[in-house]
């Protein structure tokens, strides 16, 4: 079981990087060169983000469907081992 094959990468990158992206990565972007908060004349502050929450949302739930995709596949397509008697 430490064999750590190619469709493991492959979901363990692809998920990954999906959910840090979207975690990490926008969430630097929206530090950096976030938008400003302007205040209305009622005085409560505006806030509207750079990249917009269903976006990010779905980036992170892109990398958790790929890593619960890889577990169905993983769980169906193996078979459990032998013990010798």
């Amino acid at each position: 079981m430490n064999d750590f094959t190619t469709p493991d990468k492959i979901a363990a990158y692809v998920g990954g990087g999906l959910i840090v992206l979207g975690v990490v990565g926008i969430g630097l972007l929206e530090i950096v060169a976030g938008s400003p908060h302007p205040v209305t004349a009622e005085g409560q502050i505006e806030h509207t983000a750079l990249v917009p929450l269903a976006i990010r949302s779905y980036i992170i739930l892109l990398g958790l469907l790929t890593w619960a995709g890889y577990a169905v596949y993983k769980v169906v397509a193996t078979t459990p081992g032998t013990e010798p008697a």
